[in-house]
């Protein structure tokens, strides 16, 4: 439809080269009008980005043929309308965390791409809803050898289909564990991302206790021979005797007699 654009009045009044220049107003008028049309963006902020992610995904070496659904963001991320189309960049191969940029306003925010099959809506007769699980997600990119605590991860609901024995929910397990390669943010933590925490490295000095719970406690200087986490049981050397030991480890850089 046409929009009509009241900028002529009493046209036959007007001395020609007037008339010109209301006309020019006019159609650029229009124009920018049908601009603003054409940039109309849908309300949430969330539904444009699945919208573009799913466009920028059919084209994608990594996601090309497959299909992809967006994971939903942590419900205390607010998605922001762009003014502008969204720019996407797959920036850690074999992953599935995808950064997104906005230019106006700007912002940007790591997104999860699932390629597993997709399930359909649940207002769709027939057909069920997907199963969602409570996960940990990271907060931020957490780099390999990270020792994690609580604060680093936030609680959200997810599909994990054939994953559900690996998925880590319980804040508790995350205690003196480390991070065996990079967790970019949004992703699920998973019992393969994880390991005892490094607490005494090969060469460091360790303190190590004896005579605890015998009525006496002695504490020695002696060598880590090799790396243990917590509750492990490592070969240490006496720093002034040179005599071989074995303890097992109670903290950073500290030890027990076996």
């Amino acid at each position: 439809m046409t929009t009509q654009m009241p900028c002529l009045k009493n046209a036959d009044t007007l001395r020609f080269k007037r008339w010109g220049m209301w006309l020019a107003v006019c159609v650029l008028s229009q124009a920018q009008l049908g601009f603003a049309a054409d940039s109309v963006v849908p309300d949430s902020g969330f539904e444009s980005l699945q919208q573009q992610a799913k466009q920028w995904a059919s084209t994608h070496p990594s996601f090309q043929g497959k299909q992809v659904q967006v994971v939903p963001v942590d419900a205390r991320i607010t998605v922001q309308s762009c003014q502008q189309n969204l720019q996407f960049e797959h920036p850690f191969p074999n992953q599935p965390a995808v950064r997104v940029r906005c230019a106006q306003p700007v912002w940007q925010l790591f997104v999860n791409l699932n390629t597993g099959q997709t399930t359909n809506p649940v207002n769709r007769a027939g057909v069920a809803a997907p199963v969602l699980h409570k996960v940990l997600v990271s907060k931020e990119l957490l780099k390999r050898g990270t020792v994690i605590s609580p604060e680093m991860f936030s609680v959200a609901e997810m599909p994990a289909a054939g994953m559900e024995s690996q998925i880590i929910s319980d804040t508790k397990l995350l205690k003196n564990m480390q991070l065996v390669r990079d967790l970019t943010p949004n992703t699920p933590l998973r019992s393969y991302d994880v390991k005892t925490a490094v607490m005494v490295k090969r060469g460091q000095e360790v303190f190590v206790t004896a005579g605890e719970g015998q009525g006496f406690s002695i504490t020695m200087r002696a060598e880590a021979l090799q790396d243990g986490g917590l509750g492990e049981q490592i070969r240490l050397k006496n720093v002034e005797s040179g005599r071989s030991l074995s303890g097992v480890i109670t903290g950073p850089n500290a030890a027990k007699l076996r």
